[in-house]
């Protein structure tokens, strides 16, 4: 449990969700059908940004919280960490929303396209970009609890990137060589 909450793993698993997510919002999620008594029948592809608009936006939201978390400083971790969960968890509600209602998206993405708001039949099919979008979603969900699980443990970026703390100067043998060069200090003079 403790290699698969670690911060690598977390962030490739986060990572892999939001591209994911990215390349099936863009893709057609639901084939569908609209029988109405003034249209006929209609044929009309839904995909994902349509079907859900702001997947990919949340999506996003998921993983950077998830990239802040593996950054920031003890405090902060646990904010976006949560901040994290909380899109997850909105992915797999809005997914699974779609998931029991696909009549609704094809018929509102054919009202967008016709104007014609009356009543119809609707039906659609869904897609492999569909499932593709709900494995995203509950890959991102994965990695958030997985996170959350191990973010006691991570570490955020060295001391270099910490404010100093008022009148305390850094301490000599907790830098790193290349610190102390950085600062024109050469490491290898002992006196």
């Amino acid at each position: 449990m403790r290699d698969i909450s670690s911060k690598r793993s977390v962030i490739l698993l986060s990572l892999i969700a939001g591209v994911l997510a990215l390349i099936a919002s863009g893709r057609a999620w639901i084939n569908g059908t609209l029988n109405d008594g003034v249209l006929s029948t209609n044929a009309v592809d839904v995909t994902g940004n349509q079907a859900i608009p702001g997947y990919f936006g949340i999506a996003l939201v998921a993983c950077a919280g998830l990239l802040a978390g593996a950054t920031a400083g003890r405090i902060a971790r646990w904010p976006a960490g949560v901040i994290s969960l909380l899109g997850s968890i909105a992915m797999v509600a809005l997914t699974l929303r779609t998931l029991l209602d696909p009549a609704s998206a094809v018929k509102s993405r054919m009202s967008s396209v016709t104007g014609h708001t009356g009543e119809a039949v609707a039906r659609g099919e869904f897609t492999v970009w569909f499932w593709v979008a709900v494995f995203a979603a509950l890959l991102a969900l994965l990695s958030s609890v997985l996170g959350l699980l191990g973010l006691r443990r991570w570490h955020g970026l060295s001391s270099r990137y910490e404010a100093p703390v008022d009148g305390e100067a850094p301490k000599r043998s907790e830098e790193s060589d290349w610190d102390l060069m950085s600062r024109g200090v050469d490491p290898t003079d002992r006196t």
